[in-house]
């Protein structure tokens, strides 16, 4: 192969496929690459052990005693609100008595459309994650996906800013077996569609409360909306500049940071630049991926944006439950739901807890009466922040008891057909070789 750059040419292997590590024997193809690529290929597999390490940092933290007590603290914290809210509508008024409730003729079966609801945004949320590790390592692995996105939700609503899940997710998938830049590759695509989709979704929804009387006039939930929508827009839009533009976004980014260690918000300046710069170059090297498969890209943004209408068409549910089929509320109720998530969003207390309670008493108080309110309110908050940790609950249960032990059965049989498969490759060379011996 020619010279490029007039740098010399260095011989090394590389996989075929992103499942496959740089030391494994198998599949392998020799090519010629320049000495500034075989730093860049070191580079990329230091970056990936410093993000697994971070990771494996994280995740320890967050089984510390001390990270435990927090969390209960933030749930105990969490359950106050609710009683407090409670006790004041009991004071203010009617709260409708459980047995009342039980008795009242409402239909059960919308409480059973939104646990449907639910399980649909699993399995579109399950989809885009079986995508994402189909096209990392080349398997489709369905309920280590359904596992991963369930254990992601459940660490992101006991964490705050909903930070907790990407490094939970990388060390999971690198557990179950996936390469280092796969199990990151797959929570770091999960990220970016996110913020794609909610930002889109945001917009519309921003449009629509700003140009029509959807939900009544400026608020303080609205205010904590734009305010919640600008830090995640700014946020997003920073992060593609930054990826779009290295060099001038290094130094951007080392003035922001030199600013705010001068006003004693930043502490370890080194740190959280290298932090920074990872984020971008791990946004930039998905984005890359994608713009290779613009219809895979397409089908990913299609699903996250179909998971991300589902997630706040729970709600709707739970009012037909209280108020009968109710089409013309739909509008009303998705952008309602989709501002409380996004007024709590930069709160740093886990599941946004106490503002969101706050928020749903606010704007559907109008909704809700006869003493229903405090009840719609419960069933609202079970199925958007409990029923994760339930969920994430029950998958750490299972894998302690039965899924490690299946995964480490599944690993014998890979390790047992790779084996198998090298025996058959190596008897059918030597067969080859003694037919062609005969021939001379």
């Amino acid at each position: 192969m020619r010279k490029r750059d007039g740098k010399k040419n260095v011989k090394v292997r590389t996989p075929q496929s992103a499942q496959e590590s740089f030391s494994h024997e198998e599949n392998t193809q020799v090519e010629t690459l320049t000495e500034e690529e075989v730093k860049e290929i070191i580079e990329k597999q230091e970056n990936n052990q410093n993000q697994l390490d971070e990771a494996e940092q994280t995740v320890a933290k967050q089984k510390s005693k001390k990270k435990k007590i927090s969390n209960l603290i933030f749930f105990l914290i969490n359950i106050a609100v609710v009683v407090g809210i409670l006790v004041y509508q009991l004071l203010t008024q009617e709260v409708m008595p459980l047995a009342t409730l039980f008795n009242s003729g409402f239909n059960f079966w919308f409480l059973l459309l939104t646990l449907v609801i639910f399980g649909l945004t699993m399995l579109t949320e399950t989809a885009r994650t079986s995508i994402l590790v189909k096209h990392t390592s080349g398997k489709w692995r369905p309920f280590l996906s359904y596992k991963v996105s369930a254990i992601g939700r459940y660490y992101d609503v006991i964490t705050p800013l909903a930070t907790g899940g990407e490094p939970f997710q990388i060390l999971y998938l690198k557990n179950r077996g996936l390469s280092a830049a796969s199990a990151i590759s797959v929570p770091m695509g999960r990220y970016v569609l996110a913020q794609i989709a909610t930002i889109l979704m945001c917009t519309i929804v921003l449009i629509v409360a700003t140009t029509t009387d959807v939900v009544g006039g400026v608020n303080v939930i609205s205010v904590a909306f734009y305010i919640g929508y600008g830090l995640n827009l700014g946020i997003c839009l920073v992060t593609i500049f930054l990826s779009v533009s290295k060099s001038v976004g290094k130094k951007l980014v080392g003035w922001v940071l030199k600013f705010l260690k001068k006003i004693k918000i930043v502490k370890n300046y080194d740190k959280q630049y290298n932090k920074v710069l990872k984020v971008v170059s791990d946004y930039q090297t998905t984005m890359q991926e994608y713009a290779k498969a613009k219809g895979k890209f397409v089908l990913l943004l299609f699903i996250s944006i179909l998971q991300y209408i589902l997630t706040y068409a729970i709600p709707f549910g739970i009012v037909c439950f209280f108020l009968g089929w109710r089409p013309d509320l739909f509008l009303q109720v998705f952008i309602m739901g989709v501002m409380i998530e996004m007024a709590a969003s930069f709160i740093p207390i886990p599941g946004g807890s106490g503002v969101s309670e706050l928020s749903f008493t606010a704007l559907f108080a109008s909704l809700f009466t006869e003493g229903t309110l405090f009840w719609a309110l419960i069933l609202w908050r079970f199925m958007s922040y409990y029923i994760y940790i339930i969920q994430g609950i029950a998958i750490i249960m299972y894998d302690y008891f039965i899924g490690n032990k299946k995964y480490s059965w599944l690993k014998r049989k890979w390790e047992l057909e790779a084996e198998s498969a090298e025996f058959r490759e190596q008897k059918l060379k030597n067969y080859q070789r003694s037919k062609n011996k005969l021939k001379v």
